[in-house]
């Protein structure tokens, strides 16, 4: 709460959080550069953008054949580098599926819509959610019919780890065929009549569903396909599109696909709406129009809160009062320096009393220092170990394990080496030992110290054990038990 009201009366308020969903990116990103990155199933494309003037525009494309996690954070890394940005926007091609649902609720606002897909889908799905998956919903402009499409969890997850790793925050995460389609139908309903069919296409992925005045029909698509079998999917939807029918075509695959739809001579209409543009998927995730676009980034995140320009009137009155406040107490000083001018004798006792004070409070702040000094010294002495007798005790260990060896007629080990130090600034001891012998020899030797400190109160912190010649080295880390507990 102390940092909202620090950011609202010194303006930063009105400036929205980068990575607040439930803002514009046009909002966020109005004078600050961005990334759009396409995931393919085979490669990364990336694409800088701008919004001048409110909209989206794009840059030249750059892409980068997939090569593992560290070479696409690298090649990301290095786009961010070379455009000056640490935001971008993820949008998936792979790993979704799509449905036609009539449970589906429209939310009542954008921020409804954002909040409860990821925290509650289930009240706008009407339906518990697909598990290990979420959800975006591509809603009928007219009738109470929705595409829901369930995006896997691992694949989200997979393009936020990448991003990080890039060192880029997350401005949105989408996927593009759900952003295309929900923007077709928000922008371009008029273009459809009483009935038409949509196909969507891009480099590596084929979209196809029907939709009429009031309804929409079952989706079906293709995803992560090479160009050759790219090639095969969309002639053989182009075969199966209705006679004299209406199509509206986005197409960014580059196969001629209006010139397959002429070659069958069907006397089919194609529409291409967004021809024109040359990132149309980016578009419709970037544009944020007719609403809000959603989010599918998987966690909550915390976002500095975005103030309305209803409160622009708050810092004003803030700093005006501060203004009065400080005219107020110019004129108190000067009245409070003209009562002391005039009672300067007083002045002078007090200054004495001060000084009196000062160093009555030297003398207490010495004592204390000594004070705590002799504690923190009295407390030392308390953990300390008496290191010469807990050698002893080690020796003794050490020479019961061997006499015990030769009893039992098994192999005796000999101890090469032994230092036992005092970790600095910690209550531990460091107990370093190199013994000759078999393994079971050694380990015995060991085992008896070990059960030595278990008697005495250590605790084990650390225990490395290594080859030498002829032997083994331990290294043991234990904590020094409190006074008492040992």
């Amino acid at each position: 709460m102390i940092q909202e009201s620090i950011d609202l009366l010194l303006g930063r308020a009105f400036s929205p959080d980068f990575i607040d969903a439930t803002v514009t990116l046009a909002r966020r990103f109005g004078k600050r550069p961005l990334l759009a990155i396409t995931i393919y199933k085979d490669g990364i494309e990336v694409v800088p953008v701008s919004f001048a003037g409110g909209s989206p525009k794009f840059g030249k494309p750059e892409f980068n054949l997939t090569g593992g996690e560290d070479v696409d954070a690298n090649f990301l890394r290095t786009v961010a580098e070379r455009y000056k940005t640490s935001e971008c926007v993820l949008n998936l091609t792979t790993g979704y599926t799509a449905v036609l649902s009539s449970r589906a609720s429209r939310p009542e606002n954008d921020e409804e819509a954002i909040l409860l897909m990821r925290d509650n889908p289930e009240r706008i799905l009407g339906e518990p959610p697909t598990q290990g998956c979420r959800h975006s919903l591509a809603f009928h402009p007219t009738h109470n019919f929705a595409v829901v499409f369930a995006h896997r969890e691992s694949e989200i997850n997979m393009a936020a780890a990448l991003a990080a790793k890039a060192e880029l925050g997350v401005a949105r995460l989408q996927c593009s065929v759900s952003s295309l389609l929900i923007y077709i139908l928000g922008n371009y309903w008029s273009e459809v009549g009483q009935e038409a069919e949509l196909l969507f296409a891009d480099r590596g992925s084929l979209f196809y569903m029907p939709v009429a005045d009031g309804s929409l029909g079952r989706p079906l698509f293709d995803v992560g396909l090479k160009e050759a079998a790219l090639n095969q999917a969309i002639e053989e939807r182009v075969w199966k599109l209705k006679s004299g029918g209406r199509v509206i075509l986005v197409n960014s695959s580059g196969i001629d696909i209006e010139a397959m739809i002429r070659e069958r001579g069907a006397d089919i209409t194609v529409v291409a709406p967004m021809k024109d543009e040359a990132q149309p998927a980016l578009l419709a995730s970037c544009s944020d129009k007719p609403r809000l676009a959603y989010d599918l980034f998987p966690t909550e995140r915390l976002v500095r809160p975005f103030a309305p320009r209803s409160l622009r009137v708050v810092p004003f009155i803030f700093w005006a009062t501060v203004a009065v406040s400080v005219a107020i107490i110019g004129i108190n000083t000067f009245r409070q320096a003209q009562a002391l001018r005039m009672a300067g004798s007083y002045v002078k006792q007090s200054d004495l009393l001060d000084q009196m004070k000062k160093h009555s409070d030297d003398v207490i702040h010495d004592a204390q220092a000594r004070s705590d000094n002799a504690s923190s010294i009295c407390n030392w002495l308390l953990i300390s170990p008496m290191t010469q007798s807990l050698l002893i005790d080690l020796t003794k260990e050490i020479a019961g394990a061997t006499e015990q060896a030769q009893r039992e007629g098994k192999p005796v080990a000999r101890v090469e080496s032994l230092s036992l130090t005092r970790q600095e600034g910690q209550p531990q001891m460091r107990l370093v030992i190199v013994v000759l012998g078999e393994p079971s020899a050694a380990n015995r030797i060991f085992q008896r110290i070990s059960a030595l400190f278990g008697r005495m109160g250590y605790s084990t912190v650390d225990l490395k054990e290594t080859l030498v010649p002829q032997g083994f080295r331990y290294e043991h880390l234990i904590n020094i038990p409190k006074p008492g507990e040992s």
